[in-house]
This record gives structure tokens, C-alpha cells and sequence, in this order.
């Protein structure tokens, strides 16, 4: 029963926290959508579509903006972005450095591929696989950390009961023995 409360507490908690609120002065309400960037699997899965769209014979600026075109979230914006700036003649580093850091394994990436000439469909594939599996390291570890921070709370807790019902006893009775 507890461990229900618990849990119905946990998730009532990051409801509250993670709630859009729409009260004017609220710092939800005043940050605009396009301050948002990609998390690491939005990003990984939209570099995964541009290395199935290079691969498919798609030029590499088309790929981005197809893959932008058809992701209406903050990996799509920013795909954008990079397709804009690459459009307009800036270099792919420039580019790339206009999204979020996040991306820095895609700019590698293409940067690698650009500076050799070769096609940069496997490695934007191999980028967005690092990315899935450096994400999944960092949530491991943060688990991990959160084990460590759970437990201790809890001894401290149950540290005086534990003396109380079986140090302190013990020691009372030795002391017994000792007294003349």
C-alpha cells in the first residue's frame, strides 16, 4: 500500500513540475518554442531519416530539409536551420554550429564527410548510433546515482531503530554483567 502512495505522489509531482503553465508571468509561459532544442533521441532519430534519405540518392541539403519537413519538433527546426545556412553559402561548421550542442556528433560527422568528399550517410548513421548509445550510458549512470541518494536517506532513518533494537541492548546487558 505504501509503495502505491509513494509512486501516486512521484508521478502527481512531475505532473505538477512538468504542467505547461499559462500564468503571464510564468517562465513557461514566456519562453518561446524555438529556445527548445532537440533532445538526444529526437536528434538521433532525425539523423538516422537524413542517412536513409542520403542513402535513398538524396543530395545532402535536400536530405535536410526533407527530414525538417516532415519533423514539425525542435529536430526539425533545427535541421532547418543548418539546410538554410548551408543554402545561403556558409560552411558546414558555421552551419552546424547554429543548433544546439547536442548536434556536435552530427557536425563531426558531416564535417568528416565533407572535408573527404565522401558521402556522409554512414556516418551521420554511425553519429546518431553514439548518440542513442551515449544517452543511454548517461541514464544509466543518473539511475545508478539515484540508487546511491535513495539508500541514504533511508539508512539514516533506520539507523536509530536499528541501535535502539539491537546495539543499544546488548550493550546494556554487558554493562549489567560489569556493575558489582
Amino acid at each position: 500500500m505504501t509503495a502505491v502512495a509513494v509512486l501516486a505522489a512521484v508521478l502527481t509531482g512531475v505532473a505538477v513540475l512538468t504542467w505547461p503553465s499559462g500564468r503571464p508571468g510564468s517562465r513557461r509561459a514566456r519562453q518561446p518554442v524555438a529556445e527548445c532544442p532537440a533532445t538526444v533521441a529526437e536528434a538521433s532519430a532525425a539523423l538516422g531519416l537524413v542517412a536513409a534519405a542520403l542513402r535513398g540518392g538524396t543530395g545532402s541539403i535536400e536530405a535536410l530539409e526533407a527530414v525538417a519537413a516532415v519533423d514539425s519538433g525542435a529536430a526539425g527546426r533545427e535541421l532547418a536551420v543548418v539546410a538554410v545556412a548551408q543554402r545561403w553559402g556558409e560552411s558546414p561548421e558555421q552551419a552546424w554550429a547554429r543548433v544546439g550542442p547536442g548536434w556536435s556528433g552530427a557536425a563531426v560527422a558531416w564535417h568528416a564527410a565533407h572535408e573527404a568528399g565522401a558521402a556522409p550517410a554512414g556516418l551521420l548513421a554511425a553519429a546518431a548510433s553514439r548518440m542513442r548509445q551515449s544517452e543511454a550510458r548517461r541514464l544509466e549512470a543518473a539511475l545508478h546515482r539515484s540508487g546511491v541518494l535513495l539508500v541514504l536517506p533511508l539508512g539514516l532513518c533506520f539507523l536509530p531503530g536499528f541501535l535502539g533494537t539491537t546495539i543499544l541492548p546488548v550493550v546494556v546487558c554487558l554493562l549489567r554483567g560489569l556493575a558489582p
